[in-house]
């Protein structure tokens, strides 16, 4: 479905002194100085908000002309900045793990979303759901109720894909892939259909499939989801570059953390507008038919957050959302893969990139510009 993420080797900024007074703010670019930055960005709403940016001329005003190009596979993407044909490539935190040994320069410097469609679908009048549960109990008990109430009972899903995720769930309340049962398929539709046609207890698989159970409430409820899951089930995707062109161009890449926030201004207050963009946007880049409603229904999947909401989830270590408790947990089960003595924060910086950004007081304040 997607996979993706990793952070940025730590970024200097330098200040700038005059009269005295320590000074944040970049240059502004001349209108004749326009930075190119070239991304390939994956055929997922994760990645869409780069294209209404663009083409609202969020790009322009900061002085960057974006060329995006819409690509399937990370490989190619991370090929190509090693040529030089492109400044930053689609990915996700944990990703990025097989390519780190031969790509020892591989930088995530900015998350765009959570991925919040890895959920638990079950049949309305026959499962609790930890969205009820939690205004009874409370969250802790909603989620060991609902992970006990498993037992027994089977999956429709493709077990190769899900079995890895749904054994670190049950194993919060001591329980194994033993203690339920799988209805194993080859792919998520087959699965999804299946499970309409009254095949297994609950499913999980894909964000289109999910998507269109949870449009029949009547039949379908969502289960839970991360809140259930754990740290299996928390999923950020990035945007990568390489750390010399990172190093080389530290003003551009925080005016790209800018122009991303602003969008998410748009995506959050104008709704209206970024519908029908959005809309179009996917339909070009995934060669799909989605409807404005099918849009609205697939974005209650992703979570985008502004600058305040990055702050006290991803970013916050307290969090329970907390970036590095999703690489802490996948690079347990990926080791083979990584560096010796790997540390997450010399890859994924894009709390460190966040964090610079923030002290630009004239990057924020475009931020929080009045909407055009």
């Amino acid at each position: 479905m997607k996979r993706i993420k990793s952070f940025i080797a730590t970024l200097a900024i330098a200040c700038a002194i005059s009269g005295g007074i320590a000074s944040t703010d970049i240059p502004s670019a001349r209108a004749d100085e326009v930075t190119r930055v070239r991304l390939g960005l994956g055929p997922y709403f994760d990645y869409q908000p780069w294209f209404l940016a663009h083409n609202l001329g969020l790009d322009k005003e900061q002085g960057i002309d974006l060329e995006l190009t819409t690509i399937t596979s990370i490989g190619t993407g991370i090929a190509s900045m090693r040529q030089g044909s492109m400044e930053g490539v689609f990915s996700g935190l944990s990703v990025d793990f097989p390519f780190y040994k031969s790509v020892p320069s591989l930088r995530s410097w900015l998350i765009t979303d959570q991925f919040a469609g890895f959920i638990v679908v079950g049949r309305k009048g026959q499962t609790d759901t930890f969205e009820s549960l939690k205004a009874q109990i409370g969250a802790e008990k909603a989620k060991e109720q609902i992970l006990n109430s498993f037992k027994g009972k089977t999956f429709s899903v493709v077990l190769s894909v899900r079995e890895q995720m749904l054994g670190s769930a049950f194993s919060q309340v001591g329980m194994t892939t033993k203690d339920v049962k799988f209805a194993d398929f080859p792919d998520d539709a087959q699965a999804a259909l299946a499970f309409v046609k009254g095949v297994g207890d609950y499913y999980m698989g894909g964000l289109p499939q999910e998507t269109k159970l949870l449009q029949s409430p009547d039949k379908f409820v969502n289960v839970g989801g991360q809140e259930i899951l754990g740290p299996a089930g928390l999923w950020y995707t990035t945007i990568d570059s390489l750390e010399p062109w990172l190093q080389a161009h530290n003003d551009t890449a925080l005016k790209l953390v800018a122009i991303w926030y602003r969008m998410m201004r748009y995506m959050k207050e104008k709704p209206d507008v970024v519908i029908p963009m959005l809309t179009k946007a996917i339909n070009e880049s995934a060669a799909a038919s989605f409807t404005p409603d099918e849009v609205k229904a697939s974005l209650t999947m992703l979570d985008f957050r502004t600058i305040e909401e990055a702050q006290k989830t991803q970013y916050d270590p307290n969090s329970d959302i907390y970036w590095k408790k999703a690489v802490d947990f996948y690079s347990t089960l990926n080791k083979e893969h990584l560096p010796d003595n790997f540390d997450p924060r010399v890859y994924d910086t894009a709390e460190a990139l966040f964090n610079d950004f923030l002290k630009h007081k004239d990057l924020v304040d475009w931020v929080n510009s009045p909407l055009k």
